[in-house]
């Protein structure tokens, strides 16, 4: 009695997926992502108010760094309400323009006005007093970017 072999062409055609296998898969990819999507929106509040706070007080020297360079007074304008602030430099004394465009915070991200007041460089780039402005991120926290007299800016 000899033995068949089975042809090639057999062994391929039941290769590959069904289509009820395939509707499986991508029903359980789909639930996988619609759980956990909503997670990644939470894990991205700490990197946004980190972000904040360094893009504040990267500002806050670039605003030292200028007033020094240009020999002219300089200062960073806080909007708390619209989230915005712009570097400006004085023009004539007491008259500051705009030096640059506004910056706005990230999305979600709030901050308070600076305390006590707008900080102005003078031209060998120290302050009157020290100043400080919080951020806050909804579920993340809130860190306090200071700048004291000397212009040194810290985040805490």
């Amino acid at each position: 009695m000899a033995l068949r072999r089975r042809s090639n062409a057999c062994r391929d055609a039941t290769k590959g997926a069904t289509l009820l296998e395939i509707l499986c898969a991508t029903a359980i990819t789909l639930t996988l992502l619609g759980i956990g999507i909503p997670q990644m929106t939470r894990l991205r509040a700490p990197y946004a108010l980190a972000a904040a706070s360094r893009q504040i007080a990267t500002d806050f020297q670039t605003a030292r760094m200028r007033a020094i360079a240009r020999n002219t007074r300089y200062r960073v304008t806080f909007n708390s309400t619209a989230r915005t602030y712009t570097l400006e430099r004085e023009s004539a004394p007491n008259t500051f323009v705009a030096d640059g465009g506004t910056q706005t915070l990230p999305a979600g991200a709030t901050m308070t006005a600076p305390n006590p007041a707008n900080p102005i460089f003078d031209t060998r780039g120290m302050l009157g007093s020290d100043v400080s402005v919080s951020v806050s991120m909804p579920g993340s926290g809130t860190k306090t970017v200071t700048v004291n007299v000397l212009g040194r800016t810290t985040i805490s």
